[in-house]
C-alpha cells in the first residue's frame, strides 16, 4: 500500500467516523472508498465493517444507563445475534457476481433510509396503536433488520429506530441506546464471521480502523457545535452520487 492510498484511506474512514458520531452513514464512505482502492467489493464489504465497529462499542458504552432494565434487552441480543451471522454468513457464499449487482440497490436503499428517516420514524410511530404489542413480531422484525445489517448495514440504524417506533417500545433516548448496542451484537459477528472466512484486507482495515477512531472523537466535539441536519444532508447528496456510480459500473 503506497502512502497516498493509505492517507487516502484514513480520510475517508475519519470522515465516515465522524459522521456516523453525528448522523449516521460512514459506510456510505468507507465501502466505496475501498472500492475504489481496487478490493472486490466482497472484501471492501467486510473491511469497511471490521474498519467501524469500534465505533459502535464506543458509543453503546457511552449509552450504558439507558440500557439498563430495557425488558426486550435479552431476546432483541438474540434475534440480532442471529440475524447479524446469517447475512454475515450470506456475504462469503454469494457470488461476487450477484453481490456486484446488488450493491447499487443496497446503496440506494441505505441513501432513500438517511433522506427519510425522520418521515418513516414519525410515520411508524403514528401507527403504533394499529400494531399489536406482539412480542414474537418484534422480535421478527428485529431478526430480519440483523439480516440486512450483517450483509451490508448501511442505513440499519434507521430500520431498528422505525421498527422500534412502529411497536411504541420506549423512549427515543432508551430506543436510541438499544438500536447501538443491537448494532454492536449484528456488527460484531459479522465481523467475527469475516475474519474467519478470510475476506477481510488487513492493512486497510488497520489503516481505516485508525480513522474512524479519530473521526469519531472528532465527531462527537463536532456534533456540539454543528447541526446534524447539515451531515445528513450531505450524506444523502453523496449517497445519491455514489448510487448512480455503481448502478453506472454495473448496468452502463
Amino acid at each position: 500500500m503506497t502512502l497516498t492510498l493509505a492517507l487516502a484511506l484514513f480520510a475517508a474512514a475519519f470522515a465516515a467516523g465522524a459522521l456516523n458520531a453525528v448522523a449516521g452513514g460512514g459506510t456510505l464512505l468507507t465501502f466505496p472508498a475501498l472500492v475504489a482502492a481496487g478490493l472486490p467489493p466482497i472484501v471492501a464489504n467486510a473491511t469497511s465493517s471490521v474498519s467501524q465497529w469500534p465505533g459502535y462499542v464506543a458509543s453503546s458504552l457511552a449509552f450504558r444507563r439507558e440500557l439498563s432494565g430495557q425488558r426486550q434487552f435479552a431476546g432483541m441480543s438474540v434475534a440480532s445475534l442471529a440475524g447479524g451471522l446469517l447475512g454475515a454468513w450470506l456475504v462469503t457464499v454469494v457470488s461476487p457476481r450477484l453481490f456486484d449487482v446488488l450493491i447499487p440497490w443496497l446503496i440506494l436503499l441505505a441513501t432513500a433510509m438517511f433522506a427519510f428517516s425522520s418521515t418513516l420514524t414519525r410515520w411508524m410511530g403514528r401507527h403504533a396503536a394499529n400494531v399489536g404489542r406482539s412480542r414474537n413480531g418484534l422480535l421478527a422484525g428485529q431478526f430480519v433488520v440483523s439480516i440486512y445489517g450483517g450483509f451490508f448495514g448501511g442505513g440499519m440504524g434507521i430500520m431498528m429506530l422505525a421498527l422500534y417506533s412502529l411497536f411504541a417500545l420506549d423512549t427515543l433516548t432508551r430506543m436510541n441506546a438499544l438500536k447501538t448496542w443491537l448494532s454492536v451484537v449484528i456488527s460484531g459477528v459479522a465481523v467475527v464471521t469475516f475474519i474467519v472466512a478470510g475476506i477481510v484486507d488487513w492493512p486497510a482495515a488497520s489503516v481505516m480502523l485508525a480513522g474512524t477512531i479519530a473521526g469519531g472523537i472528532a465527531g462527537a466535539r463536532l456534533a456540539r457545535r454543528l447541526p446534524a441536519i447539515w451531515l445528513k444532508r450531505v450524506v444523502v447528496a453523496l449517497g445519491s452520487v455514489l448510487t448512480l456510480a455503481f448502478f453506472w459500473k454495473v448496468y452502463g
